[in-house]
Parts: C-alpha cells; structure tokens; sequence
C-alpha cells in the first residue's frame, strides 16, 4: 500500500532498531517509571513498569494466568528489573490495579505509533475526509466457571459473558483510536455511542454497522459536521425528496428518514441502492453531493469497515484475548489494554509492511506476524526488514483474498446534484426509542435552537 505520488525518493521511513517490539514496551516502561508520583512510606516490591512489562511478555509467549505473571516476576531478568521474591497473591493484588498505567502505556504507544505511520496513511479512501474511522462493538469471551457465583449461572447468561467493548478503528492507519470497555455485556452498543465518540473531530467520516442505526444519533452528527456511512436498517421508513440517479435498478436519491409522526430525522440524508447478483444493497449517508462521493465509494468504503472485524480477531484469536484470566472486571481491563497494546504494534508492523514491500495492507498476513515476530525478537532480527526481505517466500506477504464488491458504473454528467430545497432540515422532529433491548421511552418534540437539541416537555 504506497500511497506516494511523487518522486520514489520522496520519503524514506527510518528503520527500527533491533529488538522492535520489546524495545519499544521497555523505553515507554522508562518514561512510566519518571512520571511515577513519590508516596510516603515502604516503595512497592513490584513497580508498575516491572509489572506492565511482565504482562507483556507472557502475552507475547501466550501464557493463559495470572500465576505466570508471577512465576515470570520471580525467575527472570526483563530488561533492566532484576526478578524480585514476592507472593503471588500480592502480584494478583496489584494486577488489580495496573488498569490506569497499562492505559496510559496504550496511549503514549499509540501516539508514537501514529507519528511513524504518517506516511504510510491510506489517502486514497475519501481523500476530503479528516479521518476515516469504523465503529463497532464487540462482545468479550465466556468466563470460566471457577468461581461458586459462576456455576450457579444458567446457559446463556449475559453475566457469563466477560463484558463487551465500543470501540473506534482508523482504517487509514490500521490504528485503535479509543477503545471504552463495559462490564455489562448485555448493554445494548448504541448505549454508550455518543460517549465513544466525544473526541472525534468534524470532517470526520464515520463507519457504521447497522446496529448503530438511530435517527438521534445521526442528527447528532450532522450537528457536529461529522460525516457517515451506514447500512439500510429494516422496516426504515423514508419520504424521497429528490433523485439524483435512477436507471437499472440503481438509486441515487436524497430522502427524509421517518414518515410517522412519532419518528423522524431531521437532516436529509441520500439513499444509494443497486442489485448485484440477485441481493438488494442499500447504504445511508449524510454527504449529500453526489460528485464528492459516489456510489462506488459508498461501496468500497463501507467494505472497509470489516477492518474492524479483523482487528477484534486478532484480539481474541489471536492476542489470546478470548482466555480470560480472571471474572473480576479489573483484571478483565487488564488483559484488555495489554492486548490492545500489542494489536497496535502488529498492526503499525503490517502497515509498514505492505509499504514498504509496495502491496495492499491486507497482503500481510497479521496472524504470522503474531506468531513469528517474538521468535524473530529472540534471534535478534529486526521484524521489519526480515518480513520485507523473505516475507513472500515465508507465506507472510500473499495475496488477500478479502471480498471486492462489484458496483455498476455511472457515468457523474448522468446524475443531477441535489437543489438547496431539497437539503432543507426540517423544522419539528421528533424521536422515539431506537436502541434495542431498552424500555420505551416518552416522544417529545424537539426544536432546534442555536444549533442544539432541546426536549419541549
């Protein structure tokens, strides 16, 4: 995936040093270690960098408890800490506690990660947006039934069940940009959306599975000039207010969202709909002109929000996350953070990767990484240039075999833009309870004032 249109020398992204991935762990171990606050009293056994790093390594050897945290603790040397004697209840103990210095592991990683992928960013995915994220959520594995609460529970149990994570994925940089962890798996995922998506910036375009889809939400976003993308939800109503496109069974069309007068949207929207192969596809936006985004890239970026997908089966699948250590919530977050730690490293190894070797990014295969990178670390090989140099002959780069959708072909002097009546908001909406699971709430009539929602009782 090279993404330079100019000359080949244009840029050149330094290489790693030796020891990529632990290297990495143990310089942000250090900067951990300065931003620790000085507390009153005996210093802990077990410092927080000491610990984040143990955890790493057993993930990266795909241990499956906590007590190999604590054997790795008192046997071996792991960069600069020399092993330390403790019991392993005073290592569980303080596991339940390392929620906020692995978090905030994650972020200072994420933030060089994304710095040194810079040039390496897919432009060529709606080159006018700000970003290009997908948002999803994702239910965490099965408990183990150790404990006597657990084996009282029946099958199908959401308490059973780990919790379940929202999450938002840069699929320009094959990046986590926040990930928030509940502890109720039986939530529903629009929920928590809008908290998950306080920081994102206007211009943003957004990729969402169906199961997010809400008048309210939508209307929310088009009050922050962020951008969307999403399936056709069933049994959607829509009045047509304009039709920029419509010959063989393909549509092109600006509509409002809700016919009842108990359920409406109150911004435009376009419908994009076509058949392929006897199936109905149908896609919602708010990008309301036609020549900016046309209904190929509809289709093509909203394939991409199975990014998304993977990424969360690198984590249980392969980053072990689907073996919970423990069926405390504390823990949990634990393996969590550490997982996601590791995923951002692959992931930012895959990209540059496939730049570096001139291929698509999805032509690295992310699951030998997993697997061969902790081994090519113990030889002393640096992962990036050995994978660029025998990655084909070693099976790590081959080609994708990810679905490419087939979209009719439009010629843009066939479709007429959207007139300004035809973009108009409208005046009074109202909304009614679209989250699935929850209990129906009371419709109210909403009224936009200075650019915000207001419930008239």
């Amino acid at each position: 995936m090279t993404n330079n249109n100019g000359s080949p020398q244009a840029f050149v992204c330094p290489k790693p040093d030796q020891k990529q991935v632990l290297q990495m762990f143990e310089q942000s171990c250090h900067q951990m270690c300065a931003s620790e606050k000085k507390r009153v009293g005996r210093p802990a056994t077990v410092r927080w960098n000491h610990l984040c790093l143990a955890i790493v390594h057993c993930f990266l050897r795909g241990w499956h408890a906590q007590l190999d945290v604590w054997r790795l603790l008192c046997s071996e040397q792991l960069g600069p800490f020399a092993p330390v004697q403790v019991c392993d209840q005073a290592v569980y103990n303080r596991m339940e506690q390392a929620v906020i210095p692995l978090q905030w592991l994650f972020e200072q990683m994420s933030s060089w990660l994304r710095k040194r992928l810079a040039p390496w960013e897919d432009r060529r995915l709606a080159p006018w947006a700000k970003a290009v994220y997908a948002v999803d959520a994702s239910t965490l594995d099965r408990l183990s039934r150790f404990l006597p609460w657990l084996r009282q529970l029946l099958e199908g149990d959401s308490r059973l069940l780990g919790g379940y994570i929202n999450a938002i994925f840069d699929v320009r940089l094959q990046q986590w940009v926040r990930v928030d962890g509940w502890s109720k798996a039986s939530e529903h995922c629009k929920t928590r959306v809008l908290t998950l998506l306080e920081g994102v910036q206007a211009g943003t375009l957004l990729l969402f599975d169906r199961g997010y889809f809400s008048f309210a939400l939508f209307d929310t976003l088009g009050d922050r000039n962020i951008c969307w993308i999403s399936r056709y939800a069933h049994r959607v109503s829509y009045r047509v207010s304009h039709i920029c496109y419509q010959a063989d069974g393909v549509l092109d069309a600006i509509v409002y969202l809700g016919t009842s007068s108990g359920n409406q949207a109150r911004y435009p929207v376009r419908l994009l709909q076509f058949w392929y192969q006897g199936q109905h596809y149908r896609y919602f936006t708010n990008v309301l002109d036609p020549h900016l985004l046309t209904l190929s890239d509809v289709v093509h970026l909203y394939a991409r929000r199975w990014d998304i997908e993977l990424a969360f089966r690198a984590l249980k699948d392969h980053l072990n996350g689907h073996h919970l250590w423990s069926a405390k919530w504390e823990v949990i977050q634990v393996q969590l953070w550490c997982c996601l730690l590791l995923a951002q490293v692959y992931h930012a190894l895959q990209v540059e990767i496939a730049g570096q070797a001139g291929v698509e990014v999805f032509e690295v295969s992310l699951d030998l990484l997993i697997r061969l990178v902790p081994g090519w670390v113990a030889r002393g090989l640096t992962p990036l240039s050995h994978a660029v140099r025998f990655g084909r002959e070693l099976g790590v780069i081959r080609p994708s075999t990810r679905y490419r959708a087939e979209v009719p072909w439009i010629d843009p002097c066939w479709v007429v833009p959207p007139p300004p009546e035809a973009m108009r908001p409208r005046e009074m909406v109202r909304y009614r309870s679209q989250t699935k699971g929850t209990k129906p709430r009371s419709v109210g009539l909403v009224r936009l004032k200075a650019g915000k929602l207001h419930l008239l009782e």
